[in-house]
């Protein structure tokens, strides 16, 4: 999968499956240093009816957001999917100017190599 680097950040996009419906999202920044992945809750029709749980992230010079996690379907980086993944949605297009961010908890299941100067990041599933 290509990625766009800019001001420092690896950008990337990627699908999920939520509520049935396969929607790509676009403009998401790969953070090996958070634990839990996100996206911006207005890019989806959430479903407010689904067991969601109510958490609050962290961010590096002491930012915090509330976010909602739920359970999303799959999650399709390049071909490789992943399904049934608990995901985070909050109001990150405003306060941070990204859709959603690619971490840890997705990025275990995998292994992954990065290519920089290819600007080329490869995920195979584990054997």
């Amino acid at each position: 999968m290509k990625f766009k680097w800019e001001q420092g950040l690896i950008w990337v996009s990627f699908e999920i499956k939520y509520e049935g419906k396969w929607l790509k999202i676009d403009d998401c920044i790969l953070d090996t240093g958070s634990a839990t992945s996100a996206i911006d809750i207005d890019l989806v029709e959430f479903n407010y009816n689904n067991p969601t749980e109510i958490k609050r992230l962290y961010g590096i010079g002491g930012g915090t957001q509330e976010v909602v996690s739920q359970e999303i379907d799959a999650i399709d980086i390049d071909g490789t999917k992943l399904d049934s993944f608990n995901i985070e949605f909050g109001d990150f297009k405003e306060d941070l100017g990204i859709n959603g961010f690619i971490d840890n908890d997705v990025l275990s299941s995998f292994n992954v190599s990065i290519d920089y100067s290819q600007k080329q990041i490869s995920l195979s599933l584990p054997r």
